[in-house]
């Protein structure tokens, strides 16, 4: 995996962790959203 790809991951991580702490939706739904962008910006580092 590349750098750019593990930094992008601990990201995501950092939003999941968010996502199950925070009871406030209008936070998670956001959450929600930054996760899809930046599993979609790994998905075009790596298109297979």
């Amino acid at each position: 995996m590349c750098e750019k790809c593990v930094e992008i991951d601990k990201k995501i991580e950092h939003y999941r962790l968010i996502e199950r702490s925070i009871l406030d939706q209008l936070t998670v739904g956001r959450a929600k959203e930054l996760i899809a962008e930046l599993e979609a910006q790994k998905a075009a580092l790596h298109p297979e």
